[in-house]
C-alpha cells in the first residue's frame, strides 16, 4: 500500500542527530516522523537517569529533556517543537499540511494526544514497577556494562523517586485510566465513522502522535521496544482490557501500515545489559526445568 503521508526519498543536509531513549513515547514520536519523512539522521540512544554524562561529553548543551534534535548548528528540544522545526527547515515536510486550516486541525489532534502521554506512563509503570528485573532491563536497553551495574545499584532509590514523581496514588491511577479510555473512544469514533486517519484525509503527525503515545499500552508488533514478549506479558492486564477496543485496533493498524523502519543500533556501546538479561532468564528457565524433573 502506498503511504500518502510519506515524502519521496531525498538527500538531506548532514549532521542531524537525534538524542533519545529507546522506550520513550516522545522519542518514538520524533523517530517515527523522521523515518516516515525519509529524512536521514543519526540516532544516539541514551540510558535514562545516566544520560547526563553524555550531555557533558557534548559540551553540556543537551539539557535534561529528551528527545533532542541536533541539526544545522541548533539543539531543538520537545517533540512538538522538533516537528515544527522540521516543518520549517526540511520542507516539504508533508506530515504537517501546508494548508492553514488543515494544519490547524492536524496540530489540534497532535496537542490533544500529546496530553495523554503522562497518563499512559502512569498506567504503564503502575503495572510494571512491581517487576524490578523487567524495569531495569527496559531502562538498560542501550546501557554498557558499567552503566547497567550503576543503574542496578541505584534502582531502589530511582524507583522510589520515580513513583513519587509520577503520582501513584490510586485516585490518580484511576483518573489516568479514564483519560486513556476517552482517548481510545475518540479513536474508536474515527474507525466507526469510516475514516482511516485523524485529520487531512492522510497520514500526518496527528496519527503518529496518537499511535506512539498509546503504544506502551497496546504493544503493536512493529514497535522497537513494546513488542517484546516479556513486556507484553507484564502488560497483559491492561492489554486484555483494551485489546478488542476499536481505538486499540486503530493504533495497531497505524503501526502495521506506516511503521516498517527499524531504527539503527545507536553509536554507543552495544546493549550488553539486555543480552545478559536474556541469557540469565534462559539459564533460570533451564534450572527450573531441572528442578521440576528432579
Amino acid at each position: 500500500m502506498t503511504d500518502p503521508g510519506m515524502t519521496p526519498p531525498r538527500t538531506t543536509p548532514p549532521g542531524m542527530t537525534l538524542y533519545s531513549f529507546a522506550a520513550s513515547q516522545s522519542s518514538e514520536k520524533v523517530r517515527w516522523a523522521l523515518d516516515a519523512a525519509h529524512l536521514r539522521y543519526r540516532e544516539h540512544r541514551l540510558t535514562p537517569f545516566l544520560h547526563h554524562a553524555s550531555n557533558l561529553r557534548i559540551g553540556g548543551s543537551l539539557g535534561v529533556s529528551l528527545p533532542t534534535l541536533q541539526a544545522d548548528g541548533e539543539l531543538v528540544q520537545d517533540s512538538t517543537q522538533i516537528l515544527e522545526w522540521l516543518e520549517r527547515h526540511r520542507a516539504p515536510f508533508t506530515l504537517i499540511p501546508a494548508d492553514v486550516e488543515a494544519r490547524a486541525e492536524v496540530m489540534r489532534y497532535e496537542a490533544r494526544f500529546d496530553h495523554i502521554g503522562m497518563h499512559v506512563v502512569r498506567l504503564m509503570y503502575a503495572t510494571l514497577l512491581a517487576d524490578a528485573d523487567l524495569v531495569r532491563r527496559l531502562w538498560s536497553l542501550d546501557a554498557g556494562f558499567v552503566q547497567a551495574r550503576l543503574l542496578r545499584a541505584a534502582f531502589p532509590v530511582i524507583r522510589g523517586l520515580f513513583q513519587r514523581g509520577l503520582g501513584m496514588e490510586p485516585v490518580l491511577i484511576e483518573h489516568s485510566r479514564k483519560v486513556v479510555e476517552r482517548a481510545l473512544n475518540e479513536l474508536g469514533r474515527v474507525v466507526d465513522g469510516g475514516r482511516v486517519y485523524l485529520a487531512a484525509d492522510r497520514f500526518t503527525v496527528a496519527d503518529i502522535t496518537a499511535a506512539s503515545r498509546l503504544a506502551p499500552l497496546i504493544c503493536p508488533n512493529e514497535h522497537l521496544v513494546f513488542s517484546d514478549p516479556e513486556y507484553r506479558d507484564a502488560m497483559m492486564p491492561l492489554m486484555e482490557r483494551w485489546h478488542d477496543h476499536p481505538g486499540a485496533g486503530w493504533v495497531r493498524e497505524m503501526y502495521r501500515l506506516h511503521r516498517h523502519v527499524q531504527p539503527a543500533r545507536p553509536a554507543g556501546a552495544p546493549p550488553q545489559a539486555a543480552a545478559a538479561y536474556r541469557r540469565r532468564r534462559r539459564l533460570q528457565g533451564a534450572q527450573r526445568k531441572v528442578v521440576d524433573k528432579g
